[in-house]
């Protein structure tokens, strides 16, 4: 069985949830259980820039790379992703937040290649995804779809589909070192992950940090990440300068839980979740969520008053269940002990690492026909949120080409325009 991955990277890609699953996911199964597993990175920027393709290469995982800038349309990525499943005799692909990954479905399946298709989130781009390659035509549909979280996966089921559904969240390693609850008169506050409005709210997040500990000086706060509101975090900050919040910048996978475990508390924010891997991590550390109410994920493994809180909003309630711990520090340790048996019994990356072996095993002799890699990929239908990049028909790539040289164009088939133009002249409207 010849497995292929598929992700993306770019530089700074450090505070990813999906990209840290993957180094652990593939460095597992191929250094502890043996199994034949390439990655492609469809990647942007300078290679040597990018963390996740760095860390496979330190640790000698195989990888095959395509460099959007060389294949900027989803339709060349296509034909390029099939090339490397011909060329290395693969058996079995995972569509893994990689959009050409899923449109090469079709083609896949018609020389038997089972497509696992992984889904992390139920955004707007994971939604686009459901609709046309589980509840689609047939032809398009995944031959498995994992989700990461129940939420998810009931948003997947469809009577019609021939898209088997399975459910193994992302996992996360155990520590030995937990956190320390001991300390009562300060209480460390963490957030690692994403600093993006959509989706993260990181700027009210940010706020709500500086907020509580303006409200009570007992309340320490760190923001650990990277991304593209990183500025307007760090201005938050410094305008309310007298509150105990500092942002420490991105953390590597391989470091995360070190960080984590420095606190007492995590926090998210969120519109909405898949299952937050750095809430899976810092729970496994002994750390105690308190994440505002949101229907997916965090739901899901949050036990309100049992191994974490769920609060209503960002304010008045996430501070009274601070300070409730705060007073409280028999609960505090009673609430990280739960946290931590949560980790072990259900998610932790020996378990969700076993569930992936036992899937893949059932392809163990999936016998496959030869690909035929067409020389043209059409694609049609609704784009997905982001990443499908079509490229523009004979019609639209010529109307562009007007468009751009209008005033050329004009010159050349209107005479006197050019006279004007050549002295100076400007025509009346």
């Amino acid at each position: 069985m010849n497995i292929l991955i598929c992700a993306n990277d770019r530089p700074g890609h450090y505070a990813t949830g999906p990209n840290a699953w993957l180094q652990r996911l593939v460095k597992d199964l191929v250094t502890n259980h043996g199994l034949n597993i390439t990655t492609v990175f469809l990647y942007k920027g300078k290679l040597k820039d990018c963390p996740t393709i760095t860390y496979f290469k330190s640790e000698g995982l195989p990888i095959s790379l395509l460099k959007e800038k060389n294949l900027p349309y989803v339709a060349d990525q296509v034909l390029a992703l099939l090339k490397i499943v011909k060329d290395l005799d693969i058996t079995v692909v995972i569509a893994n937040l990689l959009v050409p990954a899923y449109y090469a479905t079709p083609y896949l399946k018609k020389a038997h290649i089972p497509v696992i298709g992984v889904m992390h989130s139920n955004d707007a781009f994971y939604r686009g995804v459901i609709e046309k390659f589980i509840k689609g035509k047939t032809e398009n549909q995944l031959t498995v779809s994992v989700s990461v979280s129940e939420f998810i996966d009931k948003l997947s089921h469809n009577k019609s589909s021939n898209t088997q559904l399975e459910i193994i969240p992302c996992g996360t390693p155990v520590p030995q070192i937990k956190a320390s609850h001991d300390e009562t008169e300060v209480l460390e506050v963490v957030y690692a992950g994403r600093l993006e409005v959509e989706q993260k709210q990181i700027l009210k997040l940010t706020k709500a940090f500086c907020d509580a500990a303006i409200q009570d000086s007992r309340l320490r706060f760190s923001i650990y990440g990277s991304g593209t509101a990183q500025i307007d975090v760090e201005k938050i900050i410094k305008e309310k300068s007298k509150s105990n919040v500092n942002y420490m910048g991105a953390v590597k996978p391989s470091d995360i839980l070190n960080c984590l475990r420095k606190h007492q508390v995590f926090t998210l924010m969120s519109d909405y979740e898949g299952m937050p891997v750095a809430l899976m991590e810092a729970m496994a550390c002994g750390v105690i969520p308190v994440c505002l109410e949101e229907s997916s994920g965090v739901n899901e493994i949050i036990e309100h008053g049992v191994n974490g809180f769920i609060v209503k909003n960002r304010t008045q309630d996430y501070l009274k269940h601070l300070q409730l711990l705060l007073d409280k520090p028999e609960l505090q340790r009673t609430l990280s002990q739960n946290a931590i048996k949560t980790i072990e019994e259900k998610y932790s990356s020996f378990i969700t690492h076993q569930r992936w072996i036992t899937l893949l095993r059932r392809f163990n002799n999936q016998t496959v026909k030869p690909l035929r890699v067409p020389n043209r990929i059409r694609l049609s239908g609704n784009l997905l949120h982001y990443g499908d990049n079509r490229k523009p028909s004979l019609k639209e790539q010529a109307l562009r080409q007007i468009s751009d040289n209008w005033l050329k164009i004009r010159l050349y088939v209107r005479p006197r325009a050019r006279l004007r133009t050549f002295l100076g002249y400007e025509e009346k409207p």
